[in-house]
């Protein structure tokens, strides 16, 4: 029984130490007596730094970036500088029958709707440095 108590106590300790000042107190099971406080001093967040980008290391997106509704995109990555093998991704929203193709970072189909779309394409070579270039595919 004592040794509930003394689970239960110690619980409801923890479960009420003020968390944000970094301190925990703990008391006695059998005397209530505070006891010296443990100081946990706060982690310091940890985030992680980005590589360095290589000196010459550059992204540029070839193709007739505008077109008529209805018209074929053909719009392809030109790589220099980069370091062994490359991925590709994109951000920004594609024309509705355009397609982005992860292997190649090649953008392609046919532009259905009329509007300008803001696309970003990165890549990022084997040894993790990216680089991201913006395009703005005008369909008119």
């Amino acid at each position: 029984m004592k040794k509930t108590v003394a689970v239960i106590a110690a619980f409801a300790a923890l479960w009420h130490a003020d968390a944000s000042a970094g301190t925990y107190v703990l008391r006695s099971s059998t005397t209530g007596v505070i006891v010296a406080p443990a100081v946990v001093p706060p982690e310091e967040p940890m985030n992680p730094q980005p590589p360095e980008t290589p000196a010459g290391f550059t992204l540029s997106i070839g193709g007739m970036k505008s077109v008529a509704v209805g018209g074929a995109l053909d719009l392809r990555p030109v790589v220099s500088g980069a370091s062994g093998s490359l991925s590709y991704s994109f951000s920004g929203r594609l024309p509705l029958g355009a397609t982005f193709d992860v292997a190649s970072g090649r953008i392609a189909g046919r532009a259905l709707v009329a509007g300008s779309y803001e696309v970003w394409v990165s890549a990022t070579d084997s040894s993790g440095a990216e680089v991201t270039a913006e395009i703005v595919i005008v369909i008119a």
